[in-house]
């Protein structure tokens, strides 16, 4: 029986790509790459060895990067302190007296001054500091200044009475102190004069 043709075409490839030629164009290329590698490596083996010896002298580096990542992921940076605060000068107790005693406490309280005597706006203060200043501004009951009384603050106290001196040479009437320590008005306090 006569055999019949499969349908199988001719291989249309050229000579060009032929078994001997490809292996001639790879060793060709290898030829060019191995010359290029050559042609970046420079130096001698002396100059290999001493960079070398550098190298090791240096120590290594990778943990010391390590720690410091983790230090940098883990712990949050130290927050620079925040200054003290002086705490504010506060005012307990505000009354008048007409006598103090040797701790500058009041010993009587009254109701009124009599026109002319002497009187304390006495002032029971906290946390005043060194160099302060509390004042005591006498005031008619519609606002006009008829006196002002000052004491400084030699030494910081954490608790301390301060009598603050007038003596009532007004008319009769209402009248009114305010307290301050430097600028800062603390309280006030209203009383008559008969």
């Amino acid at each position: 029986m006569p055999s019949a043709g499969t349908g199988r075409r001719a291989s249309g490839r050229s000579t060009w790509f032929s078994r001997p030629r490809r292996a001639a164009i790879s060793l060709w290329a290898m030829a060019v790459l191995i010359l290029t590698l050559a042609g970046c490596a420079t130096g001698s083996a002396d100059e290999a060895h001493i960079a070398e010896t550098r190298e090791a002298t240096q120590g290594a580096v990778l943990p010391e990067v390590q720690a410091t990542n983790i230090v940098k992921e883990f712990f949050k940076p130290t927050s620079t302190p925040l200054p003290t605060m002086t705490p504010a000068p506060t005012l307990a107790t505000l009354t008048l007296a007409t006598q103090i005693g040797s701790d500058n406490r009041p010993l009587n309280e009254p109701g009124s001054v009599p026109q002319g005597s002497q009187v304390y706006a006495v002032a029971e203060l906290h946390d005043l500091s060194e160099g302060q200043t509390v004042t005591a501004v006498w005031t008619t009951s519609s606002g006009g200044e008829v006196g002002r009384s000052q004491v400084p603050v030699d030494r910081s106290l954490s608790a301390t009475w301060v009598p603050l001196q007038w003596v009532a040479n007004v008319g009769y009437g209402n009248y009114a102190v305010y307290i301050y320590v430097d600028d800062k008005l603390l309280n006030s306090l209203v009383f008559t004069v008969n």
